[in-house]
Protein backbone atom coordinates (compact mmCIF):
# COMPACT_ATOMS: atom_id res chain seq x y z
CA UNK A 1 0.00 0.00 0.00
CA UNK A 2 1.77 3.50 -1.18
CA UNK A 3 -0.39 5.44 1.70
CA UNK A 4 0.81 3.83 4.80
CA UNK A 5 4.13 4.43 3.34
CA UNK A 6 3.76 8.44 2.32
CA UNK A 7 2.13 8.08 6.12
CA UNK A 8 5.56 7.55 7.37
CA UNK A 9 7.52 9.35 4.79
CA UNK A 10 5.60 12.31 6.28
CA UNK A 11 5.74 11.30 9.67
CA UNK A 12 9.71 11.33 9.42
CA UNK A 13 9.54 14.63 6.57
CA UNK A 14 7.75 16.99 8.19
CA UNK A 15 9.55 17.40 11.64
CA UNK A 16 13.01 17.07 9.88
CA UNK A 17 11.73 19.69 6.72
CA UNK A 18 10.50 22.19 9.87
CA UNK A 19 14.02 21.95 11.53
CA UNK A 20 15.90 22.54 8.65
CA UNK A 21 13.51 25.37 6.96
CA UNK A 22 13.28 27.12 10.23
CA UNK A 23 16.96 26.81 11.37
CA UNK A 24 16.17 25.03 14.52
CA UNK A 25 19.14 23.02 16.02
CA UNK A 26 18.17 19.79 15.35
CA UNK A 27 20.88 18.33 17.68
CA UNK A 28 19.01 19.86 20.72
CA UNK A 29 15.18 18.70 19.43
CA UNK A 30 17.03 15.29 19.21
CA UNK A 31 17.74 16.10 22.90
CA UNK A 32 14.44 17.32 23.77
CA UNK A 33 12.86 14.06 21.83
CA UNK A 34 14.91 12.09 24.88
CA UNK A 35 13.58 14.07 27.10
CA UNK A 36 9.93 13.54 26.61
CA UNK A 37 10.78 10.13 26.76
CA UNK A 38 12.04 9.89 29.89
CA UNK A 39 9.18 12.30 31.40
CA UNK A 40 6.73 9.34 29.70
CA UNK A 41 8.71 7.00 31.16
CA UNK A 42 8.97 8.11 34.91
CA UNK A 43 5.81 10.64 34.73
CA UNK A 44 3.08 9.06 32.47
CA UNK A 45 1.20 6.84 34.66
CA UNK A 46 1.07 9.78 37.05
CA UNK A 47 -0.20 11.98 34.66
CA UNK A 48 -2.69 9.81 32.99
CA UNK A 49 -4.18 8.98 36.07
CA UNK A 50 -4.61 12.37 37.12
CA UNK A 51 -5.99 13.42 33.41
CA UNK A 52 -8.18 10.14 33.93
CA UNK A 53 -10.09 12.64 36.64
CA UNK A 54 -11.34 14.57 33.69
CA UNK A 55 -12.40 12.22 31.44
CA UNK A 56 -14.87 9.05 31.09
CA UNK A 57 -12.12 7.80 28.06
CA UNK A 58 -9.30 6.63 30.52
CA UNK A 59 -7.64 4.86 27.51
CA UNK A 60 -7.51 8.19 25.99
CA UNK A 61 -6.59 10.07 28.19
CA UNK A 62 -3.72 7.58 28.73
CA UNK A 63 -2.26 7.86 25.02
CA UNK A 64 -2.94 11.30 24.74
CA UNK A 65 -1.31 12.62 27.69
CA UNK A 66 1.75 10.27 26.80
CA UNK A 67 2.28 12.11 23.64
CA UNK A 68 1.64 14.70 25.11
CA UNK A 69 4.48 14.11 27.89
CA UNK A 70 6.66 12.89 24.60
CA UNK A 71 6.05 15.73 22.27
CA UNK A 72 5.70 19.05 24.68
CA UNK A 73 9.49 19.32 25.09
CA UNK A 74 9.80 19.41 21.45
CA UNK A 75 7.70 21.80 20.41
CA UNK A 76 9.18 24.42 23.47
CA UNK A 77 12.95 23.62 22.25
CA UNK A 78 11.81 23.79 18.83
CA UNK A 79 10.15 27.51 19.43
CA UNK A 80 12.29 29.20 21.64
CA UNK A 81 15.45 27.62 18.71
CA UNK A 82 13.94 29.32 15.50
CA UNK A 83 17.18 30.41 13.85
CA UNK A 84 19.74 29.28 15.78
CA UNK A 85 21.86 27.44 12.96
CA UNK A 86 23.28 29.94 11.15
CA UNK A 87 25.76 29.57 7.92
CA UNK A 88 25.62 27.01 4.92
CA UNK A 89 27.86 24.76 6.80
CA UNK A 90 25.32 25.24 10.07
CA UNK A 91 22.45 24.07 7.86
CA UNK A 92 24.31 21.51 6.48
CA UNK A 93 25.13 19.83 9.31
CA UNK A 94 21.97 19.67 10.73
CA UNK A 95 20.26 17.77 8.31
CA UNK A 96 21.37 14.40 9.76
CA UNK A 97 20.09 15.79 13.13
CA UNK A 98 16.99 16.44 11.76
CA UNK A 99 16.58 13.54 10.23
CA UNK A 100 17.58 11.95 13.36
CA UNK A 101 14.17 13.69 15.34
CA UNK A 102 12.02 12.28 12.53
CA UNK A 103 12.43 8.80 12.80
CA UNK A 104 13.11 8.43 16.15
CA UNK A 105 10.37 11.10 17.09
CA UNK A 106 8.17 8.21 14.81
CA UNK A 107 9.57 5.31 16.46
CA UNK A 108 8.96 6.79 20.14
CA UNK A 109 5.07 8.05 19.23
CA UNK A 110 3.98 4.55 17.42
CA UNK A 111 3.05 2.29 20.85
CA UNK A 112 0.79 5.76 21.37
CA UNK A 113 -1.03 6.59 17.43
CA UNK A 114 -4.62 5.11 17.88
CA UNK A 115 -5.39 1.38 16.94
CA UNK A 116 -6.34 2.87 12.90
CA UNK A 117 -2.97 4.58 12.65
CA UNK A 118 -0.87 2.36 14.80
CA UNK A 119 -2.28 -0.86 12.14
CA UNK A 120 -1.68 1.27 8.71
CA UNK A 121 1.94 2.19 9.87
CA UNK A 122 2.62 -1.46 11.85
CA UNK A 123 1.55 -3.69 8.96
CA UNK A 124 3.85 -1.90 6.37
CA UNK A 125 7.09 -3.72 5.29
CA UNK A 126 9.46 -0.47 5.95
CA UNK A 127 8.12 -0.51 9.50
CA UNK A 128 8.71 -3.78 10.05
CA UNK A 129 12.74 -3.29 9.02
CA UNK A 130 12.58 0.32 10.35
CA UNK A 131 11.99 -1.61 13.98
CA UNK A 132 14.34 -4.45 13.36
CA UNK A 133 17.26 -1.73 13.23
CA UNK A 134 15.51 0.98 15.90
CA UNK A 135 18.78 0.24 18.14
CA UNK A 136 21.25 0.88 15.21
CA UNK A 137 19.17 4.08 14.09
CA UNK A 138 18.72 5.63 17.95
CA UNK A 139 22.76 4.61 18.61
CA UNK A 140 23.59 6.53 15.25
CA UNK A 141 21.20 9.45 16.01
CA UNK A 142 23.01 9.72 19.16
CA UNK A 143 25.92 9.67 17.91
CA UNK A 144 24.93 12.49 14.81
CA UNK A 145 23.28 14.57 17.51
CA UNK A 146 25.97 14.62 20.04
CA UNK A 147 28.77 15.34 17.10
CA UNK A 148 27.06 18.15 15.97
CA UNK A 149 26.37 19.69 19.34
CA UNK A 150 30.29 19.18 19.90
CA UNK A 151 31.28 20.61 16.55
CA UNK A 152 29.34 23.86 17.04
CA UNK A 153 30.39 25.01 20.59
CA UNK A 154 31.50 28.56 21.20
CA UNK A 155 35.15 29.07 19.84
CA UNK A 156 36.89 31.28 22.13
CA UNK A 157 38.97 34.18 20.30
CA UNK A 158 42.44 35.28 21.74
CA UNK A 159 41.24 38.24 22.74
CA UNK A 160 39.24 36.72 25.43
CA UNK A 161 41.76 35.14 26.97
CA UNK A 162 42.72 37.95 28.89
CA UNK A 163 39.03 38.46 29.94
CA UNK A 164 37.76 40.34 33.00
CA UNK A 165 40.23 38.76 35.50
CA UNK A 166 43.25 38.48 33.20
CA UNK A 167 46.52 40.21 32.90
CA UNK A 168 46.13 43.65 31.54
CA UNK A 169 49.37 44.47 29.99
Amino acid sequence: MATPLVLIAAMVAVPALLLIILRINAAIVFLSLCLGSVLVQFVGKDTSSFLNLFSTSKLVMHFGASLLLLLLPVVFTMIIMIGTVRGKFGIFMNILPAIAVGVVGMLLAEPYFTAGLKGAVSNTTAWTELQKVQTLVVGVSTIVSLFFLWVQRPKHSHKDEGGKHGKHH
